[in-house]
């Protein structure tokens, strides 16, 4: 009987899995549950596979696509704000989330061609991903927010500490790990724009199935944040010019009280 009811609650357990959340679709992501770093997350992929194979109609398969979807998506924020995104297994989850919006992307084909109006389905399922790809947008722009932080504790405080009283030893520590975050934040721009695009292609897909009305609206609603971003202040531009005169005097402050002590 006892064993009964524990293989009653891992078979709940994987139908569940980390997909399980109560929010606005459009506010949250999901709970991420276990990610690709784990040895167990075979067990989160079972659970999807399940789930999957036990929905039947293509509609519901499609947005149970977008729904794991947005599982992969937490699993990203998750790792990108942990471990950055030279995480290992980073790619992983990548690579399943282009399969769930490829495969939803799919199924809509494949319905328009047994001669169903796709153009609802279509518009419900650009809606709800497009609401999650915003979230995964974010998690980079605050990933990146981050490590600008760091650079500029470590630039305007500790490099200038330690140029300060001279310690030569520090300064080159410290512009080891400066080089580093630039490397990082390098790095996070260009795994974003690989993945936005590679996902883009997919959703395009899904975009040009939508009805008329729908696509003038999506494409007056790009235009629009495109326009809202393009308004934002620009990040602070770093100014060498400046950086180097203070490097001279505190060079200079530094020779004068060499010069005194001798």
């Amino acid at each position: 009987m006892k064993k009964n009811i524990t293989t009653a609650i891992l078979v709940s357990s994987l139908f569940v899995g980390g997909t399980a959340f109560a929010q606005s679709p459009q506010v949250a992501l999901p709970s991420a549950g276990l990610t690709p770093e784990s040895s167990f997350y075979f067990l989160d992929r079972l659970g999807e596979n399940l789930r999957q194979f036990f929905t039947f109609n293509p509609e519901a398969k499609a947005k149970l696509q977008i729904e794991f979807a947005g599982e992969r998506i937490a699993e990203i924020k998750i790792m990108v704000e942990k471990k950055g995104v030279n995480a290992k297994v980073l790619a992983i989850a990548e690579s399943l989330l282009q399969a769930n919006v490829a495969y939803a992307a799919e199924i809509v084909s494949e319905e328009k061609i047994s001669g169903k109006d796709v153009s609802a389905l279509a518009k419900t399922l650009n809606d709800k991903f497009d609401a999650r790809d915003k979230l995964l947008e974010q998690t980079f722009k605050d990933a990146k927010a981050q490590l600008k932080a760091q650079r500029k504790e470590i630039k305007t405080n500790l490099l200038a500490e330690a140029r300060r009283v001279g310690d030569t030893a520090q300064i080159a520590v410290l512009e080891t790990q400066l080089n580093d975050i630039d490397g990082q934040i390098d790095a996070l721009g260009q795994k974003k724009d690989q993945l936005e695009n590679s996902l883009q292609n997919e959703q395009n897909k899904i975009e040009n199935e939508m009805s008329e009305n729908d696509q003038k609206e999506e494409q007056e609603l790009e235009e629009a944040e495109e326009a809202a971003e393009a308004e934002e202040p620009e990040e602070d531009v770093e100014r060498p010019e400046v950086e180097e005169k203070d490097n001279k005097k505190d060079n200079s402050q530094n020779t004068n009280k060499t010069e005194d002590n001798e």
